[in-house]
């Protein structure tokens, strides 16, 4: 005992004169720059072992100190202090193949949804097959601006409101690959002017104008300059006839011709579903359109209304704009002149006819009022209207039709009222709606 005592004694003041410690093999080889050095080729290093409630008991532990954490499975460090400890992850947690680990405000945890296989990312998906594979809904950043701004990279999508003013885009040169989708939203139909950088054009042009309300752009910068991807909401081709009714059916039509006038017409109304049986029969009322207006919605006769005037001649949305003047804020009376009437809602080789055309037909009655109107090779129908408050007034009661003619800043239309004899030609604002009948070129 005597001596195993004194050798034990020799060994500490040894390792205290040499501040360095080995265990393990060759013990007299120790590297100059460990203080403890483990040497093993079949062992290893085993840290004290417990869960996260005893670790968390541990009285005061010192910064650095260094468990094996059974409950996580991982070895963790004290990286606070003694009176404040925080033990973290040592130690990367397992995940599976590809996928990328997810830090919960404490640790790495391996439930992230984004993988990586050297190749492609995946968001949602373990198996990406293109560069980036999103699996699940994506968001996008919206602005909403009401002044004139130069945009960023805080900018995605770009909502313009209360115009009119530019909206100036970033270098091109510098943004390549860059999209921005820009959409006016003033209800006043305002301008919002997109400039591009300096010099650089879109799609040509130093500028591009969104005009309308709800009109869009898609634009990309290919590092020199921008271009249009895509473009909605924009100003409608006055040439393309719509043949869509209200309900989804389709219009069709078969001409008549009245021997006398020697005038070939439509032989329905503009959205009808049938020739008129009656004064009275709803499948044959059709459309109310507003003077001037494009077959855009507005003429559906349950539209909802909107008493924000337009600023163009298309005002891009399915409103009716009833007041006692005009839906447009200043007036515009060659939309409906002719077939080549800027507006027209007529197919291809018809158009609205002239006061007088329609007035024409009238004089060959054989009475002045909806049984006349009826009676007629163009059996028209009373079907109604909508006036400066925008409610429709009750289809049997009253029959109106469009004619091309302007008088005094009023539009003139045909005139019939049921049980009475007064059909004739009056005068009407272009906010009023009534029916529209074509006639061939």
């Amino acid at each position: 005992m005597r001596i195993t005592f004194i050798l034990t004694i020799a060994l500490l003041i040894s390792m205290s004169a040499n501040a360095q410690v080995k265990v393990g093999n060759n013990p007299t080889i120790i590297n100059a720059s460990a203080a403890l050095e483990i040497e093993s080729t079949t062992k290893g290093f085993l840290l004290p072992r417990m869960t996260s409630t005893e670790r968390s008991a541990i009285s005061s532990p010192a910064t650095g100190l260094l468990i094996f954490n059974t409950t996580t499975s991982s070895i963790e460090v004290n990286v606070g202090t003694p009176s404040l400890p925080s033990w973290q992850m040592a130690t990367l947690p397992a995940g599976t193949s590809g996928q990328t680990l997810r830090h919960n405000g404490t640790n790495w945890i391996a439930n992230s949804n984004l993988f990586n296989n050297g190749t492609n990312v995946g968001i949602g998906t373990s198996t990406p097959a293109s560069t980036i594979d999103i699996q699940g809904s994506l968001g996008y950043k919206v602005n909403t601006i009401t002044a004139a701004t130069t945009l960023s990279q805080i900018h995605n999508v770009v909502l313009c409101n209360t115009g009119p003013y530019t909206v100036t885009l970033p270098a091109a040169s510098s943004n390549a690959g860059k999209v921005y989708y820009i959409k006016n939203i003033d209800a006043d139909g305002d301008d919002i002017t997109i400039d591009g950088n300096a010099s650089e054009t879109i799609d040509g042009a130093l500028t591009f104008l969104l005009d309308p309300y709800k009109h869009a752009t898609r634009i990309v910068s290919d590092g020199a300059n921008w271009h249009v991807l895509e473009e909605a909401g924009q100003i409608i081709n006055p040439s393309s006839f719509n043949q869509f009714n209200c309900d989804g059916s389709i219009f069709t039509w078969s001409d008549v011709t009245n021997s006398t006038t020697g005038k070939t017409w439509m032989d329905r109304n503009l959205g009808a579903k049938q020739v008129a049986t009656s004064s009275t029969d709803a499948n044959s009322y059709g459309d109310l359109y507003q003077w001037g207006r494009l077959k855009d919605g507005h003429q559906c006769r349950n539209s909802i209304t909107t008493s924000t005037l337009s600023k163009n001649d298309v005002p891009i949305h399915a409103k009716l704009i009833p007041n006692n003047s005009n839906w447009r804020s200043t007036s515009n009376f060659n939309l409906w002149q002719g077939i080549n009437g800027i507006n027209n809602p007529c197919p291809s080789g018809y158009r609205l006819p002239t006061e007088t055309e329609l007035n024409n037909e009238r004089l060959t009655w054989s009475n002045q009022d909806h049984q006349g109107a009826i009676a007629s090779v163009l059996k028209l129908p009373a079907a109604g209207k909508r006036e400066s408050d925008g409610v429709l007034y009750v289809a049997y009661y009253t029959g109106g039709y469009w004619s091309s003619t302007v008088s005094s800043g009023n539009t003139r239309y045909l005139s019939f009222y049921v049980g009475t004899n007064s059909a004739s030609m009056r005068n009407d604002p272009p906010s009023f709606a009534y029916s529209v009948r074509c006639i061939k070129d």
